[in-house]
């Protein structure tokens, strides 16, 4: 059936699909995380999210590994951005309509009204109290008829889950193999030698 060889490379390949997907990201252009961090999209606008926790010395964008305080910080990546007002918000459902921001008001961590920035640097302190899923909307405006809204989706608490689930997955895919190979070994002993 079996043999160890398949056995090992079909477990190996089990795992590395696994821990694949485990890390796999949302690639969408409202969610974005690549080489140079988190995007955020306002509308064709893009804005670079960086999120430090407190005593933190790299950033955790879009995984927080535990809640707490943290410092979220917008940069605007064009200068048209930054002649236009921004309003920030976080709130604690992810999915939450940008559009909508106003009516979030029992659900928002915090908030900043709308301001020009004129370095294009944007930065909010919140704090993230308990593990699950929350938003960052930004809403930018020419405070006349143009406005344009973008969301970014921020897990907090939630990575260890992740690599539980996957290291209980690979757990019992080797267990399961394990049990093939023993199973096919001694079905292999009680058959009848050839006679040649």
């Amino acid at each position: 059936m079996f043999g160890i060889g398949r056995l090992a490379a079909a477990s190996i390949l089990a795992i590395a699909i696994l821990v694949a997907r485990a890390q796999a990201q949302d690639s969408s252009f409202m969610d974005m995380n690549m080489n140079m961090g988190c995007m955020l999209m306002a509308g064709l606008h893009e804005m670079q999210v960086s999120v430090y926790q407190s005593g933190a010395t790299e950033d955790t964008c879009p995984d927080l590994p535990y809640p707490g305080p943290t410092v979220v910080t917008l940069t605007a990546a064009s200068k048209e951005l930054r002649d236009l007002t921004a309003e920030v918000r976080i709130v604690r459902s992810a999915e939450a309509d940008p559009a909508a921001a106003a009516h979030l008001d029992s659900e928002t961590l915090a908030y900043l009204p709308p301001k020009n920035y004129p370095t294009g640097v944007v930065t909010l302190p919140a704090n993230f109290d308990k593990p699950g899923k929350y938003a960052v909307l930004v809403t930018v405006s020419d405070g006349k008829d143009m406005t344009m809204s973008g969301k970014l989706t921020v897990t907090v608490g939630q990575e260890t889950r992740r690599w539980v689930l996957v290291f209980a997955l690979a757990g019992i895919i080797l267990v399961v193999g394990f049990g093939i190979y023993i199973w096919d070994f001694n079905r292999r002993k009680k058959l009848p030698a050839k006679s040649g």
